[in-house]
């Protein structure tokens, strides 16, 4: 048996939605070249998961996936009210339309606020797992939330491998419920990333400039795919 193979992991510049449809085109190719019957798109206002739909139902190649979407519970806060992060009804009746399940659940990462200010918080060491999986960019850790998540659902099985998608990362992992996160959950590969942390760490493009290594190729990539 081999010991090694190697496996492409696509880089974008810069995190966020424009990565979007790029993400998910990847992802699909991956669950198809993999085998993977399960793509897990974690959601906020539905966009990413009509997408990955979209995409799915117009291409022979990906029928035998199924998508599951994966999304923030009711009552939770937000930062900016800016972009919306509820679906909506009638996209609700088109998923359902489609067999899309919709998993709505707390993140498992996120802490529970306590009813006054300055007594404690719950599961503050969770929200701290959270931020370290940040590292690896904002959309790692809404990735690895959404393979918990849904086999906490029961739309994965435990041990399942299933690719999970946000809007600028996708990974191919192996998937446990939250109880056993620690102990069972494994990210096989990362199948795209973005690798200037734009958003969640707040990294210009002028640092570019910084990189311990040859940065011709992400500029030369810029030149190709301008805004």
């Amino acid at each position: 048996m081999a010991r090694f193979f190697i496996s492409n992991t696509t880089y974008f510049l810069q995190e966020g939605k424009e990565n979007l449809d790029e993400c998910i085109r990847l992802a699909l190719e991956a669950a198809a070249e993999h085998g993977i019957r399960k793509v897990l798109v974690f959601t906020g206002a539905g966009e990413g998961l009509r997408k990955a739909e979209e995409v799915r139902g117009g291409h022979k190649r990906y029928q035998n996936i199924c998508l599951v979407g994966v999304t923030f519970p009711q009552g939770k806060d937000f930062t900016s009210e800016e972009l919306p992060h509820c679906i909506s009804e009638v996209d609700t009746e088109w998923f359902k339309s489609k067999g899309v399940p919709i998993v709505r659940a707390h993140l498992p990462f996120d802490p529970i606020r306590a009813n006054y200010v300055g007594r404690g918080v719950l599961a503050q060491d969770s929200s701290l797992i959270g931020n370290a999986i940040g590292i690896f960019g904002g959309g790692m850790s809404l990735c690895v939330q959404a393979a918990l998540m849904a086999c906490d659902a029961g739309e994965v099985a435990f041990g399942e491998h299933a690719i999970a998608v946000s809007a600028d990362t996708a990974i191919l992992v192996r998937c446990a419920p939250t109880a056993r996160f620690l102990t069972d959950l494994v990210i096989r590969e990362i199948i795209c990333k973005p690798v200037f942390l734009s958003i969640s760490k707040k990294e210009a493009l002028e640092d570019i400039e910084e990189l311990p290594f040859d940065s011709s190729p992400l500029l030369e990539g810029e030149a190709n795919n301008p805004e």
